[in-house]
């Protein structure tokens, strides 16, 4: 009969937990990118300037 240690249980678990949190990563740096992609169009098609100020940037949003 095939047991598990204690040590396999905590590395399956350990994997089990590292495979969650890269895939969660890996989606939020995908709606990162839709959400910049998303601001750099809306720049270029001119709906929306960027000034810089001391502080940081301003925003403006152009209804179309």
């Amino acid at each position: 009969m095939i047991t598990i240690t204690e040590l396999e249980m905590v590395l399956l678990i350990a994997f089990g937990v590292m495979t969650f949190y890269f895939n969660k990563l890996k989606s939020e740096l995908c709606m990162h990118r839709r959400v910049t992609a998303e601001i750099f169009m809306r720049i270029a098609k001119g709906n929306m300037k960027v000034t810089e100020t001391e502080d940081g940037f301003d925003i403006e949003v152009t209804p179309k």
